[in-house]
């Protein structure tokens, strides 16, 4: 029976009662704090669920490990700053929002780079509920950027968008796991990528907007 209810809390968190929703939140920010002083793998999770004010055995009630935990971390993490990607991005055009933006995702990990150690860390990964949850972060981080590669079509977009983030992953990793590279080198390399596809994709937003005026 306790196995039934620990699953039934850790795999629908979005069904949960809000009393539940709130204790499974205080625990998500209290892992998030925990990265201000730690490295993930550093960090215990008994330390978490005092810091969280639950016992151990509440928190893995919601995540069924450390990994599970972390992946939900991640996600959480990204949806605010995903939503920061807009901030007063309407006023770009779709290259400049795009060079916009990734400089935010940048300096994102730039400014928590014990954060972005922490996902390298997670692509080892064994626990099905964390997998779920990264592959809905990597669904989710690509989104946007997909969408501003939208005039490429939607097949090249998601290519486009796919190595762009390869690139961006590489540097990020050179430059704060293994201090190969400043983060000067991931901003410019970054603008390097977008300036070989921005004219293919000027030419095709022009003649998007040909026909628009046309109609």
């Amino acid at each position: 029976m306790g196995e039934q209810v620990r699953d039934e809390v850790s795999a629908a968190p979005q069904r949960l009662p809000q009393w539940q929703s709130a204790r499974r939140e205080r625990i998500v920010a209290a892992a998030l704090a925990a990265l201000d002083e730690l490295d993930y793998e550093q960090i215990q999770i008994r330390d978490v669920a005092q810091a969280a004010g639950v016992a151990l055995g509440t928190l893995y009630r919601y995540f069924s490990s450390k990994e599970h935990l972390y992946s939900a971390v991640l996600l959480s993490w990204a949806e605010p700053a995903g939503r920061s990607l807009d901030d007063g991005s309407a006023e770009f055009d779709a290259v400049e929002r795009i060079r916009v933006r990734i400089r935010r995702v940048v300096r994102a990990f730039e400014r928590q780079p014990r954060l972005y150690k922490m996902q390298v860390s997670l692509h080892s990964a064994v626990d099905p509920q964390a997998k779920e949850l990264l592959t809905e972060f990597a669904r989710y981080s690509r989104s946007w950027l997909i969408a501003d590669f939208a005039a490429l079509g939607p097949a090249r977009a998601a290519d486009t968008a796919a190595m762009l983030w390869a690139v961006i992953a590489a540097m990020l990793t050179d430059a704060i796991i293994h201090r190969g590279r400043t983060m000067a080198d991931v901003y410019r390399v970054a603008d390097s990528f977008i300036d070989l596809v921005e004219p293919h994709l000027r030419e095709l937003l022009r003649a998007d907007q040909v026909l628009r005026d046309q109609q």
